[in-house]
């Protein structure tokens, strides 16, 4: 099992993020399902993180659509890890809405890998997806 944290810049444009976020997650969900993946997206309307586990090879195929999608510029993967267990059980894709409080934890991934900044945005994505 791999656990895989990524960030990367929205290119939508502010009167389609909406609708393209609910198009993301409806299909994210489907796709997730089948290849075995389970996890969490965050949106901060300017940013995406999200963390994505399940077997190597699924998560290694979906960020490289995820490196190819027009809606994201600079992905940036921050934190890979082998894991035993899943934390997002029973989530194929867990989004609780727009989370304007967690973009001041993403932006400064983009320039420097600090442990520390990885283990909060860890917790408190886990924390957003209990509430779900």
């Amino acid at each position: 099992m791999k656990s895989l944290l990524y960030a990367s810049v929205s290119t939508l444009a502010a009167d389609e993020e909406e609708a393209e976020i609910g198009r993301i997650v409806e299909v994210s969900r489907a796709q997730n399902a089948r290849l075995g993946i389970t996890g969490t997206l965050i949106f901060t309307k300017g940013r995406f993180a999200q963390i994505i586990e399940g077997p190597a090879e699924a998560v290694d195929h979906l960020m490289e659509k995820i490196v190819r999608d027009r809606r994201h510029a600079r992905v940036t993967v921050v934190d890979v890890r082998k894991t035993g267990r899943r934390r997002f059980t029973g989530w194929s894709l867990s989004y609780s809405g727009v989370s304007h409080y967690i973009d001041k934890h993403i932006r400064p991934l983009f320039d420097e890998a600090d442990p520390d900044g990885i283990r909060q945005l860890r917790q408190l994505m886990q924390a957003l997806a209990d509430t779900d």
